[in-house]
């Protein structure tokens, strides 16, 4: 397994300093790769040099289906072979026409990027679970794609996070890893991975058991300095897949 950083995580870094120190905090830390979430302003040439400068792998981004076709540069360049909705609102999913049209744009994403050899998938937060619902299972079958679980906010929603990992066992892209705190998980900051209220040690395992090849880690809110907090983390997570 490998490890990656959601760049959504550092994005404070990245207003005040730019993509070049975001990456060289990637790099510094000891990850291998990174999940873009938009591409800074940077061509597709500028930021496939960074990358390669700092020796990380593009390895996936967050892309609204119906954006995917102008960003196909940056994948193309980038050899980014993942690529995930980062949402869809409660109203796409229960308004059949929304529906519909997402369903459209998923599959239009999907044969571009099927095109290039790369996979599109879904990427959950914690409305997918409400009131006794699982859209994200659901946007899985209807549509034929992957899942990128996110087990923070799947704890956030009250499930079992390697549950549902189980449950999306075959779909399962990759996770992102994601700590929660016991207490009010969705309005304190995370704490460093392995440290908090998330079975990390059951979804590492998981994950080595379904042969998940990238672990993702994104962060919402900070509980210390993000560098000191990037290598903690690391260091955990290499433990748990020992």
């Amino acid at each position: 397994m490998k490890f990656g950083v959601q760049l959504y995580s550092l994005r404070e870094t990245a207003a005040r300093e730019g993509a070049e120190k975001v990456l060289s905090m990637v790099a510094e830390a000891g990850y291998d790769g990174v999940e873009f979430a938009g591409f800074y302003g940077k061509t597709p040439e500028e930021m496939k040099a960074l990358l390669a400068k700092y020796g990380l792998a593009g390895i996936s981004a967050h892309i609204r289906p119906e954006a995917v076709e102008g960003d196909l540069p940056f994948i193309d360049a980038l050899g980014i072979r993942y690529v995930f909705t980062p949402w869809a609102s409660t109203e796409e999913f229960e308004t059949p026409e929304k529906y519909a049209a997402l369903l459209a744009a998923i599959g239009k994403a999907k044969a571009l990027l099927e095109a290039r050899g790369a996979v599109f998938g879904y990427h959950n937060h914690a409305h997918e679970y409400e009131n006794g619902n699982d859209y994200i299972a659901k946007i899985v079958k209807d549509a034929g794609i992957k899942a990128e679980l996110d087990v923070f906010w799947a704890t956030v929603a009250g499930k079992d996070a390697v549950a549902e990992m189980r449950k999306l066992k075959g779909a399962l892209a990759f996770v992102h890893v994601k700590e929660a705190a016991a207490q009010d998980p969705a309005h304190v900051p995370q704490p460093v991975v392995g440290e908090g209220a998330v079975d990390m040690a059951g979804v590492f395992a998981e994950a080595k058991a379904q042969g998940v090849p990238w672990a993702v880690l994104e962060v919402e809110q900070f509980p210390c300095g993000e560098a000191e907090y990037l290598k903690r983390s690391l260091a955990n997570m290499k433990k748990l897949i020992q």
